[in-house]
């Protein structure tokens, strides 16, 4: 489990606006990067993204969790 990686993945998909844009960026499958979001929301306890099937919004967690991570 990479931890950076997970971090990567919240960043390539707030950035690109899509699991499959952010996959594309990172140069894996969109269902890669949706598997380090979940991992990194079950670590840190708390949903960062709310999914539907049309559109992707940050919780409030997650902008908070982004903010932090482009510091990164």
């Amino acid at each position: 489990m990479d931890r950076f990686a997970d971090i990567e993945a919240l960043v390539a998909v707030v950035e690109s606006g899509t699991f499959s844009a952010a996959g594309e960026r990172l140069g894996v499958a969109k269902s890669v990067v949706s598997r380090r979001v979940s991992q990194l929301e079950q670590r840190l306890g708390s949903r960062l993204i709310h999914r539907t099937t049309r559109r992707l919004s940050l919780t409030d967690a997650g902008r908070n969790c982004y903010q932090r991570s482009v510091q990164i």
